[in-house]
């Protein structure tokens, strides 16, 4: 089995099975077996098979909730190993994979609690100091997140996906500066992350450098030509530069994908700029039908009926 040698291995517990059935070595060598190639619905049998006998098993304990874990069934993985921890306390690796399912099922204060024990008995384990920056980083606790993002960027100055969060998080503050330095890092590890890419272009769009935001979307959006949110994006720096044939093509291109809200802000720019106020407005409608209070939506239309009234006295 350490050889990845799945069959012989399989052939070999099962000739044991045959001599002892119940046999708890054997058949959590069974449940490891299916687990590590993946066969989560076969493994599960045999780790149940045991817990029937011998409900204390770690080892069938900590399996089956990697299983369900693997079928993504986080509610099912908690039980076994919350259950596990109860026998094997201190075990971090399975103290953040329970914190981890909590948070996919957004008991926050459970995650947060567990995480943080985790740190306690491991200051660096890089898996738990992911998981509570990442909580404190959805839930808006930006100091938080990046406490927990700059110990662990300590220790691995390379991980793309916390330079870009702590990007994210100076870019919210509209610290562009700050900001711009923790993308263009992601930027030369990974030329071509779009995260990064785009959040670099906020900054230059932030810094009044419309050109070179255009130029980092324009880079994404050869990559992605059906990103909506790119496309109208784009179409907002070509209005910024007076340039309303192209604002307009990417808006169109955008729209024919399906709704998009600042796409249609956008056209609804347009036509005022043009005068239409009618299809102006019906822009603004078709935001509002999809997204009801939607503020962006109401401040052009209220700027709509400004320009109409001017327009008819």
């Amino acid at each position: 089995m350490r050889q990845r040698r799945f069959r012989d291995a399989e052939k070999v517990f099962n000739e044991a099975l045959e001599i002892e059935p119940e046999n708890s070595y054997v058949l959590v060598g069974l449940g490891d077996l299916f687990r590590m190639s993946n066969d989560f619905d076969k493994a599960i049998v045999y780790y149940t098979r045991l817990l029937k006998s011998d409900q204390s098993n770690v080892f069938a304990l900590r399996g089956i909730g990697d299983c369900f874990r693997g079928l993504r069934q986080s509610e099912k993985a908690v039980e076994f190993w919350a259950r596990y921890l109860e026998i094997n306390r201190g075990d971090v690796h399975v103290m953040v994979r329970l914190a981890d399912a909590y948070k996919s099922m957004d008991m926050s204060e459970k995650a947060e609690k567990l995480y943080i024990d985790s740190i306690k008995i491991q200051p660096n384990d890089r898996y738990a100091l992911m998981g509570l920056g990442n909580l404190y980083y959805k839930n808006r606790e930006d100091d938080k997140a990046l406490g927990y993002f700059e110990s662990l960027l300590g220790l691995d100055e390379n991980y793309v996906a916390v330079l870009t969060m702590v990007g994210n998080i100076y870019q919210r503050r509209s610290d562009y500066q700050n900001a711009e330095k923790y993308y263009r890092k992601a930027t030369e590890l990974e030329p071509d992350n779009s995260y990064a890419l785009y959040g670099l272009g906020n900054c230059q769009r932030g810094a009044g450098h419309i050109d070179e935001a255009i130029e980092l979307w324009g880079q994404i959006l050869d990559k992605e030509p059906y990103n909506q949110n790119i496309l109208s994006r784009l179409g907002d720096a070509w209005i910024s530069k007076d340039d309303i044939d192209k604002a307009r093509e990417l808006y169109e291109r955008s729209l024919d994908l399906g709704f998009d809200a600042f796409a249609l802000i956008g056209m609804c720019r347009i036509y005022r700029e043009m005068g239409d106020f009618v299809e102006a407005e019906a822009c603004c409608n078709r935001v509002l039908m999809e997204k009801p209070g939607f503020e962006r939506a109401i401040e052009e239309l209220s700027l709509v009926l400004i320009d109409k009234d001017r327009a008819n006295k």
